[in-house]
């Protein structure tokens, strides 16, 4: 397994990322873009626009940040710590793990229950009473950045693409909508169908909004296991 002290020595200088960083006292984590800087690995640096970063003393040192750097192809992923604040425009970090292309797309992924309407691919274009529109809402049964496996009470038809809108499971149930192709569609039982999608046109912002709220159910799932391990003790 490649260590993340040898990606680090991949990774090109002044590669764009994208920072998710742990803060206490806050669900989410903090969202923000930055640039990667070389350092001794695993010791890397990253910069910010003034102003970006948060006090340091509320960054949650015991808790990984998670960074996806822009290698021009497929993105690469790391766990990393927070060592110290150089300024106020920078941070010194530490490499923990690093994800390959399909091991962040299982690390992004997460039982979640939501809604999820998906219709005809162009509908906005078709008139009410076009035979080629439909539309037809369900629910998800897990999702990450990169796709969603949902279920719905009819079958949908059979077409190359279809458009999501997908009520992300927050507090505020923020819609966002994505073009995607259906990869698998089982009949789970009568009536019931299982539809996995895979995106095919979604917005880095909201992709970033998927991942920030997957990373959120992955701490409170983690937490849950954490009390259920201490009451067994107890």
């Amino acid at each position: 397994m490649t260590s993340p002290t040898d990606i680090l020595h991949s990774i090109p200088e002044n590669r764009s990322a994208r920072v998710f960083l742990p803060l206490i006292d806050r669900k989410e984590r903090f969202r923000l873009n930055g640039v990667y800087h070389r350092e001794d690995p695993p010791r890397f640096t990253l910069t910010f626009k003034s102003g970006m970063l948060p006090p340091f003393d509320r960054i949650d040192m015991a808790t990984t940040a998670i960074i996806t750097i822009d290698m021009g192809g497929p993105a690469l992923s790391l766990e990393a710590k927070a060592l110290e604040m150089v300024d106020e425009r920078a941070l010194l970090m530490v490499a923990v793990k690093s994800f390959s292309h399909e091991q962040m797309r299982e690390f992004f992924r997460v039982d979640a229950v939501t809604g999820v309407i998906s219709s005809s691919f162009g509908s906005e274009a078709l008139s009410e009473d076009s035979p080629s529109r439909w539309r037809m809402s369900g629910r998800t049964i897990d999702i990450s950045g990169s796709g969603v496996l949902a279920t719905f009470g009819q079958k949908p038809p059979d077409e190359p693409q279809a458009r999501l809108e997908i009520s992300l499971p927050t507090s505020n149930r923020e819609k966002i909508t994505v073009l995607a192709h259906p990869v698998r569609i089982v009949e789970a039982q009568p009536g019931l169908y299982e539809v996995a999608y895979h995106f095919d046109e979604i917005n880095q912002e909201d992709r970033d909004k998927i991942i920030g709220c997957c990373l959120v159910i992955q701490r409170q799932m983690l937490r849950l296991q954490a009390q259920t391990r201490n009451a067994t003790i107890l």
